[in-house]
């Protein structure tokens, strides 16, 4: 898969001549880091892109399973599609990890484990760029463990283009997917439509029993994009969007029997989310500026819970910009913002945050043999509800001149995240909560695209649930992350082929000494891709996910028990028909292996799909 891995010298990038890499390098652009456009090149963070290409090749149906390919990150989900999950970035879970949508935040307010991945499709896709490591010095809040930037296509070539994929597989799941364009001259628009339904297997399955044996848990999700926008002049261009995402999810819930729970088939959840806003850029000789307005609203529906209805909303209206100047080769960017954060129902409360940051990267030749980047950011917050917060980051990157090949690179970031409304006003908050913070390092060893990173980060005031309590809290003393990735990507030409292998130790502390539930401390995944055959393209994906622990809360008090490894190994076959037309079949689970990601709920058993894809 064609991953970009900044930690690794852009994975993707298979020439070993430093000079050429860093040539392809500079043509690779990244917005997260700073906001502003830079060349993968030039960002000292670790980084991975990953292509709407990378996606189709796989063809992974979500974004966790994307990510879930990328070293550093694990998932775990109550079942099957649509059910909740988590994605685990180096170690930090959902919540603490920005999820944003072409810049628009995605993390739930009204929730408790931020963005609602399970709902991510990636028909609309034409990229993603994940940024680890603590950013707060540049997005603020909720960025401890990184910024996960999903941007969606639009139109890039004159007059009118189409593309569908078709796709049906076991459990009755069906994917419908429409991605439309139009550009003529000033004018662009772009529409996406993506359906995806399945009958799906029960989502909680008893110790040592068959999926087969109970209910079905089905999924439905319609998601449609629309963007457009108008070149005012050379320079000056506006754009507006609008993205709605619309759920029903089945779903088992608590009971003490697990017979019962397993067969629970009335309940039911349905979750919509919106996000539109417009922006207006203008691009000169001298630099460029962003003035934006956009809004994220939520709405979850749960008809036979004890709380029926979530509903919140995001509205962020903000500027920044960005110049080069030659002092040291200097590129600075800088912002302003100001977020409205709401919940709705019940609590009915609110709080505002007003953010100021600047970025500044600098390029020193010649210095200690080689090439160095320089970067530093600054970010000032201030609250209506909470502590007013200051954080920043400072990254290093060093090509060595005299060993073609390697690089090194240092980064150090403080971070923060901030208690939602519900677990300050509801009867289970508290009112006295205050935000946690994070202080985050890590150091990569390059060479020739093999590349290690190690990472740390500690937090202080961990925000958490408090069993003694019953309320929330801040946790006293600190909790450590820190761990190890290693990966490399390579060609086999001999044979028309690619590989690539990503692997991650993890070694996690909570306050008082003990391991975080759910973490593995080894994960790891292997590709290889083969080309020897006339327009056909034949993969296999294996991934490793070791021992980990959880709790099991079918008695009081919940006992620790430890999850078996697994080993998944999944397979999928591509035939070009034309340059237009390309069908292709996967197995999932091709050993039919049984584990649980979560335990007491179900995973899928080996499963076939095949499928269509047609460009216009």
């Amino acid at each position: 898969m064609h991953k970009v891995h900044l930690s690794l010298l852009a994975t993707a990038l298979l020439a070993v001549n430093l000079t050429a890499n860093q040539t392809k390098l500079e043509k690779i652009t990244v917005t997260t880091a700073s906001k502003t456009s830079q060349s993968l090149h030039d960002v000292t963070a670790n980084v991975d892109v990953i292509t709407a290409d990378d996606i189709a090749q796989r063809d992974f149906i979500t974004v966790p399973q994307v990510l879930s390919s990328v070293a550093g990150f694990s998932t775990y989900s109550n079942g099957g599609l649509g059910q909740s999950t988590s994605m685990l970035l180096r170690g930090f879970d959902s919540k603490r990890v920005l999820v944003l949508i072409d810049g628009v935040r995605y993390n739930d307010p009204t929730g408790l484990n931020g963005a609602q991945f399970e709902h991510l499709l990636t028909g609309n896709i034409a990229k993603i760029e994940v940024i680890k490591g603590a950013q707060s010095g540049v997005w603020g809040a909720d960025a401890s463990a990184g910024v996960i930037n999903i941007i969606t296509k639009k139109a890039t070539k004159d007059g009118f283009g189409a593309a569908l994929n078709l796709e049906y597989g076991s459990y009755n799941t069906q994917k419908y997917v429409l991605n439309t364009t139009y550009k003529q001259d000033a004018f662009d628009i772009s529409f996406d439509a993506q359906r995806l339904s399945t009958d799906g297997f029960s989502a909680k399955i008893p110790e040592k029993k068959d999926i087969g044996d109970f209910e079905d848990d089905g999924y439905t999700n319609n998601t449609f994009n629309i963007k457009t926008g108008y070149a005012i002049s050379d320079e000056d261009r506006i754009e507006a969007f609008f993205n709605i995402i619309d759920s029903d999810t089945d779903y088992d819930g608590y009971n003490m029997d697990p017979i019962k729970a397993a067969n629970d088939a009335n309940s039911t959840s349905s979750s919509k989310e919106q996000f539109y806003g417009l922006n207006y850029t203008k691009e000169a000789d001298w630099g460029h500026i962003k003035l934006y307005a956009q809004k994220s609203k939520f709405q979850r529906e749960y008809p036979n819970s004890f709380t029926k209805k979530y509903d919140g909303s995001i509205d962020e209206i903000g500027l920044n910009g960005g110049t080069s100047y030659n002092y040291f080769k200097g590129d600075i960017s800088a912002g302003l913002d100001y977020k409205k954060f709401k919940h709705d129902n019940k609590i009915d409360k609110n709080y505002n945050n007003k953010g100021l940051f600047i970025d500044n990267t600098n390029t020193f030749d010649a210095l200690l043999g080689g090439k160095t980047i320089f970067n530093e950011a600054l970010r000032y917050d201030t609250y209506s509800s909470f502590n007013n917060k200051f954080t920043y980051k400072i990254g290093l990157k060093h090509f060595h001149e005299h060993v073609q090949g390697l690089w090194t690179s240092f980064n150090y970031a403080t971070a923060y995240n901030v208690p939602t409304l519900f677990q300050l006003y509801s009867k289970y908050g508290n009112k006295n909560l205050k935000a946690e913070t994070t202080k985050s390092y890590d150091v990569t060893i390059n060479y020739k695209g093999l590349g290690i990173t190690y990472f740390h980060n500690s937090i202080k005031d961990l925000l958490d649930y408090d069993t003694a309590t019953f309320k929330y809290g801040n946790l006293s003393g600190k909790s450590k992350l820190s761990g190890v990735e290693l990966s490399y990507e390579n060609t086999i030409e001999a044979i028309n082929s690619r590989y690539s292998f990503n692997y991650t130790y993890l070694k996690t502390q909570d306050n008082r000494g003990k391991e975080l539930k759910r973490r593995a401390n080894h994960t790891a995944n292997l590709s290889f891709d083969y080309y020897g055959l006339k327009d056909i393209h034949i993969g296999a994906q294996i991934q490793y996910v070791g021992k980990r622990g959880d709790k099991d809360f079918s008695s009081y008090p919940a006992k620790d028990v430890t999850l078996k490894s697994y080993t998944l190994v999944n397979m999928i076959a591509d035939y070009d028909v034309n340059d237009a037309f390309n069908i292709y079949a996967k197995v999932d689970n091709l050993l039919d292996k049984k584990y649980q990601q979560v335990l007491g709920y179900g995973t899928s058993e080996r499963a076939f799909y095949a499928g269509l894809r047609y460009r216009f």
